[in-house]
């Protein structure tokens, strides 16, 4: 049995006994029992021993074989987005175009003229019968006197004609720099689908505001919904300053239930300036922390800057020679290579968007130039999703000592990967086998609402590499049970500077845990994907109980 000394001052005040306790520590520990006292593990074991900790005060709970993990860390999370999504038109469940027109009708008739119909990120056309968006025409039949916003993932949305109009879009209006407004092949008239910037700067804007109070109810809606599905912590990746304020609220008045790990979002060099001004790398508590800034390099499947050019594809993709997009500041390179030297000069923590394989060689560039400023291992420098990694960008990743995190955005994109980047490029998408073999640390998550906020269908997708949409891609980059566990639990907090406190079941971390219903490690990794939760426990107190 293994003890925190400081706390064996007095009897534990939870004992969990009579199950498989996956400590994921150094060793891979399994024992079968876990104390906790104040908010803390206090000692790990075998059962008998354990219990004999046992004071008249005790809550004594019988696991009857179940499984015990650490609190899963998701180290990619729009955790705000998610609670948008939950109060938002789901399309998880739609199966044809449909049921997508289906939804939209139904919440349309429940609106006002004139009131937006808006649709939740995290669904994939790939998931429908059609493999396709809807389109501008099909949105009008079925709302024709509301603007519709359906988004899928962060990088592409679908609108209809009410909602042009609103964002002042005609059939001739130009596509903006970084962004493609794709249009029908026989008109040339917008179609409806937006990608990247022309997303994000025509049409968001003039979406519906949300301030604090609807940013406060998000954060609350999401946390309980992530602790349902035995997340206990998440890096919450580029905040816009109403976004941070909502968070500090939650904490100071509310009841925050998911240790938070803020990253703010930054485009320019003067936001890193601007930024250094009112917050400093760590500041925080142990459940809500700055760790620094994010920048976005590129775009996502559709407009991931690529050294090979994608595929025409009649309706979605339909220029050749198209590379994707840089997402660079406006002073173009030169500017990029400051963003990141004067992070490196203000000691900040930097997590990158980067995905095709040319934005992650212009990344690495950078990151040597900013290491030239201050030496950023010790920062732990990040490269989020690295989809399509070269072995050389690998070799020069370990040796500037960043940190690749990979979400499981094949489960779902996997399909349009094939369709726009070819089956060899798709099967080779987010290399995890080989950045493990390469020796680097790799911090597992989902990037939701992108995809789904679902951890156990991304552990599946690791351990087996098969999707929802696409059969199985990559399966000589599948890694073992342990490894998945380890990149959700261990490894995830060493990318956000929390391994001291959380990651693993260890006498003195704080006592975040996850009861579930059968043991991921040596379940058919099929059975993985529909793992259930069945309690979950944020410094010792139950946050979820089935």
């Amino acid at each position: 049995m293994t003890v925190a000394d400081d706390l064996l001052q007095h009897h534990p005040e939870t004992i969990l006994y009579g199950g498989t306790i996956r400590t994921v520590d150094e060793a891979d520990s399994v024992a079968e029992a876990v104390a906790i006292r104040d908010g803390r593990f206090l000692a790990v074991g075998d059962t008998d021993e354990v219990r004999d900790l046992a004071g008249p005060e005790t809550d004594e709970r019988d696991l009857d074989g179940r499984t015990v993990i650490p609190g899963l860390i998701d180290s990619h999370l729009h955790l705000r987005q998610v609670g948008m999504d939950l109060d938002r038109v789901t399309l998880f469940d739609a199966r044809r175009i449909a049921d997508v027109l289906d939804a939209v009708e139904a919440e349309a008739s429940s609106l006002p003229d004139g009131e937006w119909v808006l649709g939740g990120w995290g669904w994939h056309e790939s998931q429908l019968d059609e493999e396709r968006l809807p389109t501008r025409s099909e949105l009008d039949e079925v709302a024709p006197d509301n603007p519709v916003f359906v988004p899928r993932g962060a990088h592409v949305a679908v609108v209809n004609t009410a909602a042009m109009e609103l964002a002042g879009i005609d059939d001739d209006r130009a596509d903006p720099d970084g962004g493609t407004i794709v249009r029908n092949p026989d008109t040339g008239k917008p179609n409806g689908v937006f990608l990247e910037n022309a997303r994000t700067e025509l049409l968001e804007p003039v979406l519906p505001e949300r301030g604090v109070d609807e940013y406060v109810a998000d954060v609350e809606r999401a946390m309980d919904e992530l602790n349902s599905r035995g997340v206990t912590a998440a890096m919450e990746p580029g905040l816009e300053r109403e976004e941070l304020r909502a968070f500090q609220r939650v904490a100071v008045d509310g009841d925050p239930t998911v240790r938070t790990n803020m990253y703010v979002r930054v485009y320019e060099p003067d936001d890193v300036r601007d930024a250094g001004s009112y917050f400093h790398t760590g500041f925080g508590n142990e459940m809500l922390k700055v760790g620094g800034v994010k920048y976005m390099l590129d775009g996502g499947v559709e407009g991931a800057r690529l050294s090979d050019p994608y595929r025409v594809v009649d309706e979605v993709q339909e220029q050749e020679d198209y590379h994707g997009h840089f997402l660079l500041p406006e002073g173009g390179e030169d500017a990029l290579f400051e963003v990141f030297e004067l992070a490196a000069e203000r000691d900040h923590q930097v997590q990158t968007h980067v995905v095709g394989d040319a934005a992650i060689e212009l990344l690495v560039d950078a990151y040597e130039a900013a290491d030239e400023v201050r030496d950023i291992e010790p920062l732990r420098w990040t490269a989020m999703h690295v989809f399509l990694p070269t072995d050389d960008q690998i070799a020069r990743m370990k040796d500037l000592g960043v940190l690749p995190t990979v979400q499981n955005h094949s489960t779902y994109l996997g399909r349009n990967m094939e369709l726009l980047w070819g089956e060899e490029r798709a099967a080779e998408a987010i290399p995890i086998r080989t950045l493990l073999d390469a020796g680097l640390t790799v911090g597992g998550g989902t990037d939701a609402p992108v995809v789904p906020w679902f951890p156990f269908e991304s552990i599946w997708w690791m351990v087996t590499r098969n999707t929802v949409t696409a059969g199985t891609l990559g399966p000589e980059e599948a890694i073992e049970p342990e490894e998945a566990l380890r990149l959700w639990t261990r490894d995830a907090a060493y990318t956000m500077h929390w391994e001291d406190e959380i990651g693993s079941i260890e006498p003195g971390k704080r006592a975040d845990l996850a009861v579930l219903d059968r043991d991921v490690v040596t379940c058919d990794p099929e059975a993985i994907r529909d793992t259930e939760v069945e309690l979950t426990m944020v410094g010792g107190d139950v946050v979820h109980d089935a």
